[in-house]
């Protein structure tokens, strides 16, 4: 599929601030939760930044953007519609949430909510994909693990930042936030890996001749069959080389995962914060190469008629 980077940039943003805000609810269920000064002054600005920058990235991609309100109008039937509704939902919980940290009070209902509305954007961002059954790529459970695995890994270590920013190294254990961050980054590259292996092993369920209906042996194409490009081969074809595909999955493998993992086992061993920040940005750079892979792996069955000559 062709990888429209408005969705990158929104789903990689917004999976992120979902993250993060899963870890803040989780940390304040209990008694001695996050200080309202850290959330109320840095974090949950940032992660409500985060979901309006995401949500405004998602429009870019719209032929009419002014008429995006109407997807809320298949909500029975649609998972986009659903994730249009549950995302303005999940901006006004994390706004109710900044008010009472504003406020200095304390709320667990809210928090629950954060963690429950954040896991349901995930599982209705991923279904829009999932539900594609003749997208193989897609059409599997480990689309939303690997969703919800990657923005629970990016929020982590955009929640460790914030953390050392605004308390020092002093105060915050570098080695808890470090190995839990190994964690969740290992799990996420194994899941990966697993996925990678999965689609290699696809094979189309149709082939040149069940798409043009030829019967003959030897069927192959030599010509597009127009002068010009249409609407699906711009749109259902990501129009990079093998070579490019190739080495984007390198990239993704080393910033996605491997290269923070190795700066998280120096931060562990150093007990430096230096290592923690580089792992932050890198692990980002690593999702965003991620995420233009999730699109570009996924093979239309139309692709057999044109032989990706698009």
């Amino acid at each position: 599929m062709h990888p429209n980077f408005s969705l990158i940039f929104f789903t990689t943003l917004a999976g992120m601030a979902q993250g993060l805000l899963v870890f803040i609810g989780i940390m304040n269920m209990g008694d001695d939760g996050l200080p309202n000064d850290f959330l109320a002054m840095f974090a949950l600005p940032i992660s409500l930044a985060l979901l309006i920058i995401g949500l405004i990235a998602s429009m870019f991609h719209l032929g009419h953007p002014e008429r995006a309100w109407r997807a809320v109008l298949m909500w029975r039937t649609s998972w986009l519609s659903r994730e249009v509704i549950i995302l303005p939902m999940f901006i006004g919980i994390t706004c109710l949430a900044l008010l009472t940290a504003l406020l200095g009070e304390t709320n667990v209902w809210i928090w629950a909510a954060l963690i429950v509305a954040s896991f349901a954007l995930w599982v209705c961002t991923a279904k829009i994909y999932q539900c594609i059954r003749f997208i193989q790529e897609w059409a599997h459970f480990s689309t939303i693990v690997n969703f919800i695995i990657l923005g629970l890994a990016s929020g982590w270590m955009l929640l460790s930042t914030l953390l050392l920013v605004w308390f020092g190294p002093e105060t915050i254990s570098i080695l808890a936030l470090s190995q839990i961050g190994f964690i969740l980054i290992a799990a996420a590259m194994v899941i990966k890996l697993w996925i990678w292996k999965r689609n290699r092993n696809l094979r189309p369920k149709s082939s040149l001749n069940s798409a043009t209906g030829l019967k003959a042996s030897n069927v192959r194409q030599t010509s597009m069959g127009m002068t010009g490009g249409s609407f699906n081969t711009k749109e259902f074809f990501h129009h990079q080389s093998e070579l490019v595909i190739r080495n984007l999955r390198r990239i993704t493998l080393l910033a996605g995962y491997i290269l923070p993992l190795i700066c998280l086992v120096l931060a562990i061993s150093q007990d430096h914060v230096a290592w923690v920040f580089i792992a932050f940005v890198i692990q980002f750079s690593g999702l965003i190469a991620e995420r233009f892979l999730f699109f570009a792996d996924a093979n239309h069955p139309q692709n057999l008629y044109y032989q990706r000559i698009s």
